[in-house]
């Protein structure tokens, strides 16, 4: 009789077990997607926010030709001679 109890314990925690293993299991999973999500909606943040910028430098290099010109010479000469070096 001291067997039956002993085995019943075992199968309860086998079953035990796998009942924590599954629920371990759909966890990952739901921060896997959760994550996923998160990173989608940053990209997309990320990339309308360039797409503002770039506008913004657009507008800017259309309205001021002659400055844009002038500090894209200067850092074009800054860039150059810290690559020199």
């Amino acid at each position: 009789m001291n067997k039956t109890k002993t085995h019943r314990r075992n199968y309860d925690l086998s079953a035990d077990l796998e009942k924590i293993k599954n629920a371990f299991s759909e966890a990952a999973m739901d921060v896997k997607e959760k994550t996923n999500d998160q990173l989608s909606q940053s990209m997309t943040e990320i990339k309308d926010q360039s797409v503002q910028v770039q506008n913004k430098v657009k507008k800017y290099i259309a309205e001021n030709p002659f400055q844009s010109l002038g500090i894209a010479l200067l850092a074009g000469v800054i860039i150059g001679l810290w690559v020199r070096k």
